[in-house]
């Protein structure tokens, strides 16, 4: 398995009321397959994300900078065997992945904020030399663990992908990327978060399919919308 993926798209976000986003999965049901791992339903998705001493990446979102960045530890149904160190880079609506698969047990160090095992990856990965400036740098930490439900559909023109994210969740003490006893509490109740992903431009028939909603687009942060303790605290 090649340890680095790397993908640049550009990605559009909704934030879509429960009984639109149901409407809009049926039509996407009709036209687009699913991806593998969630054919017979949602798969749960869940980061751990990291900030800088002085929460930088929080701060830069808040005030709307253009180009900003977030470092996040990613696993999929609790599933230890796919670990992902993740560097997202945003300039608007471009978005940049960097992706680094990491052993468990590096991932286990991670998640304690141990970030030297990263040099483990020096010698076949920039991206963990990447992460590793970025993270000693600004002395970047775990802040904060996002979980939320995933149905996502592909198309293979444009590099396209779709996803709808339910039940967002999260928590600012529990930062075990692995535990099975994580208290959330929840961030969207009745809301959707729609993604549209693609590189190039968007297919016709789903643009088209997408106007019949009438849906506006948002610059919503489910790692922002997931540290509301923080905000409470110091806002």
């Amino acid at each position: 398995m090649d340890r680095e993926l790397y993908s640049l798209r550009k990605e559009i976000k909704y934030v879509v009321p429960l009984g639109k986003a149901l409407a809009i999965r049926e039509q996407l049901d009709r036209l687009l397959p699913r991806d593998s791992h969630c054919a017979d339903g949602p798969y749960s998705v869940r980061s751990l994300y990291f900030d800088s001493v002085n929460n930088i990446d929080f701060a830069e979102k808040l005030a709307g900078v253009m180009d900003r960045k977030k470092v996040r530890l990613r696993i999929y149904d609790g599933d230890a065997s796919l670990c992902k160190l993740e560097i997202k880079q945003k300039t608007g609506d471009r978005q940049q992945k960097l992706s680094l698969i990491v052993s468990e047990s590096d991932a286990r160090e991670l998640s304690r904020g141990k970030i030297k095992v990263l040099r483990n990856y020096f010698d076949s990965s920039e991206t963990s030399r990447k992460a590793y400036g970025i993270m000693a740098q600004g002395q970047y930490r775990p802040v904060a663990q996002i979980e939320y439900d995933r149905l996502a559909y592909k198309y293979p023109m444009y590099d396209t992908r779709i996803t709808l994210d339910m039940n967002v969740r999260s928590s600012e003490s529990n930062l075990d990327l692995f535990s099975s006893d994580v208290h959330y509490t929840p961030v969207t109740r009745e809301n959707v978060v729609l993604e549209v992903k693609y590189s190039g431009k968007l297919m016709g028939f789903l643009s088209a399919m997408f106007a019949q909603f009438h849906l506006t687009q948002g610059a919503y942060s489910k790692y922002c919308a997931g540290r509301q303790v923080y905000y409470d605290f110091n806002y």
